[in-house]
């Protein structure tokens, strides 16, 4: 059974502190959990608008801010890593971890001292956001993951969201009104592992994919391990979700987007 610790910064004012937790908390059955809802078919703003946090300088400037920090890093720190960003409701970060990475290597140096002064750099440069509000509004906090190419080579940076989601085909023999949106039924294909049930493994497995600028679903990996059969199963449901039909845009151009999908496992 495999049961990852995570790095934490926990924002409270005056002083950031480090300190250490498990992943995943138990809930009634596997399920998954997205932000922002992606849907299946339509093209109409008011069916794809984002509706999840900004940063106050908007994706570009996100995007800018990690990659100067990036820059900044420890030559070190060479494995890809994925830090969540727990948000309060006014859009203030109360939180900053690393998801737990699948290989050894990687959980290694998420607690080095080298990844410790990233993290510190990220936290004091990505304390503010700002969360939507409205009728179908929580007015609670929210969660956002960014991902860190460390010692990758150069690419270039997805943005982290956009003004438009990405939609998708139909699946056969499903309409609009009995499909609500892409994600869920992705998410309906989860299949607990036998193995994970009958050792009582639960958590949060996050997927990560990319949608490209033509709307090519790609890049598709772990971010956040529980398991390795856990996060096979979390894999290959998101394996199941097609190309786009029209790709992510932002200010009406397309653009490449990153996502990440929360799949909760647990154990009814």
């Amino acid at each position: 059974m495999h049961l990852p610790i995570l790095l934490r910064f926990k924002l409270a004012a005056p002083t950031l502190v480090l300190a250490w937790g498990l992943l995943g908390s138990p809930l009634a059955h596997a399920q998954a959990q997205t932000q922002p809802t992606m849907p299946l078919f339509g093209t109409e703003a008011t069916t794809t608008k984002y509706d999840g946090p900004q940063f106050a300088g908007g994706p570009d400037s996100l995007r800018a801010v990690v990659e100067r920090t990036i820059r900044q890093a420890s030559p070190t720190l060479t494995e890809q890593q994925f830090v969540r960003l727990e948000l309060t409701a006014t859009g203030q970060l109360a939180e900053l971890y690393y998801l737990a990475p699948a290989s050894k290597a990687a959980q290694k140096q998420a607690r080095s001292a080298e990844a410790q002064a990233l993290a510190q750099q990220l936290a004091q440069r990505l304390g503010t956001w700002y969360l939507p509000t409205g009728p179908n509004q929580s007015g609670k906090g929210t969660s956002f993951t960014i991902p860190l190419a460390l010692g990758s080579a150069p690419r270039p940076m997805p943005l982290l969201y956009c003004d438009e989601h990405p939609t998708f085909p139909l699946p056969a023999g499903r309409t609009k009104r009995n499909t609500p949106n892409a994600m869920s039924f992705v998410l309906m294909q989860v299949r607990y592992p036998v193995e994970d049930l009958r050792n009582k493994v639960q958590g949060k497995v996050y997927a990560y994919f990319e949608v490209s600028e033509t709307g090519a679903v790609e890049q598709r990996r772990i971010a956040g391990s529980v398991s390795p059969t856990l996060d096979a199963e979390a894999l290959r449901v998101l394996q199941i979700l097609p190309n786009a039909l029209t790709p992510p845009r932002y200010q009406g151009k397309p653009v490449r987007v990153a996502y990440v999908l929360p799949v909760n496992f647990t154990i009814q």
